[in-house]
């Protein structure tokens, strides 16, 4: 884990401390929300202009996708999105912020300096 990109991440991810689909920690995710998320992605087809801000987190993502592998973690948080984009109406940028926030596979953040629309 590189550890600056941890600390940042974790401070990025207080902004969303009210919404409780978004973990605090990105190594630490509960089952009962990995759940929740799962059954969203399970549960919530997207019509296709939700599809399309989908697609276009995707493309803006760091990990070009909720994880940069088909893990457990992509499915999660693509229900996770699926939710958001549905219940939510955050656009692509939003759910690709909050991807390269939870991003859990330890390299150098590429969410540094990013900053969140308004």
């Amino acid at each position: 884990m590189n550890f600056s990109s941890y600390v940042e991440q974790v401070e990025g991810l207080t902004n969303y401390s009210s919404i409780s689909q978004i973990p605090k920690d990105p190594y630490n995710i509960s089952v009962p929300l990995a759940k929740q998320l799962l059954g969203y992605d399970q549960n919530i087809q997207l019509d296709s202009n939700q599809q399309m801000i989908y697609g276009q987190a995707v493309n803006m993502s760091s990990e070009h996708g909720p994880c940069c592998c088909k893990c457990w973690r992509w499915y999660v948080f693509e229900g996770q999105a699926k939710y958001f984009i549905v219940h939510n109406m955050f656009n692509a940028s939003q759910i690709a912020h909050i991807w390269d926030l939870e991003d859990g596979c330890g390299g150098p953040s590429d969410a540094k300096g990013y900053q969140p629309p308004a």
